[in-house]
């Protein structure tokens, strides 16, 4: 970095700094900051924005949001899961609630190529869940309770599960269409 990247990151760095302590986080709260900070180095507002953009790869007011996440993100992930599989089997009128473990063995999910797994039959769900984001944790549950119905369907033959056959496109298809549905109601799980 040379001396006049660090002079233009300035601003940029600043507002960072100052986005925190702010009581608000609206839109006028956050202009009326970044005009300030403007003003005090000489330079517009727009000029301010594109700089902090360069600098954080987002705009202050999503960069702001997404900080204040962070330190909300005290998250029961384990609660949630639960709470959504509660939501998603009435979705998909299952006969029986499996029990989802969720795991943060990075070699199996490797190994395996696989973020989500059940056996049908049995009456767990394995959810590769370390580094992931919620909405992520949860579609990959649903896409797995999808494949207990169709356990439950007799839809499931043996050699019947590869990537692109039936019954897993039907899983990737309903577990992306319900976790917009449940994420309507549940903002919190895009974190």
């Amino acid at each position: 970095m040379n001396s006049t990247d660090f002079i233009s990151e300035t601003p940029a760095i600043e507002l960072a700094k100052k986005l925190p302590s702010l009581e608000k986080h609206d839109y006028n709260t956050i202009d009326k900051l970044m005009q300030q900070i403007a003003r005090k180095h000489r330079i517009t507002g727009d000029a301010l924005h594109d700089l902090f953009v360069r600098k954080y790869r987002r705009s202050p007011d999503s960069w702001i949001k997404s900080k204040l996440d962070e330190e909300d993100a005290g998250i029961d992930i384990q609660a949630e899961v639960d709470k959504f599989v509660d939501w998603a089997a009435k979705r998909l009128n299952l006969q029986s609630l499996p029990h989802v473990e969720l795991s943060d063995d990075t070699k199996e999910a490797q190994d395996e190529h696989h973020t989500g797994g059940h056996i049908v039959g049995d009456d767990n769900i394995w959810v590769y869940a370390k580094n992931r984001n919620l909405v992520d944790i949860l579609r990959t549950v649903f896409h797995e309770l999808v494949h207990v119905r169709q356990g439950e369907l007799n839809m499931i033959k043996p050699g019947a599960s590869y990537p692109g056959s039936p019954i897993e496109v039907m899983a990737d298809m309903l577990a992306g269409k319900f976790i917009k549905i449940y994420g309507e109601r549940n903002h919190h799980i895009f974190q």
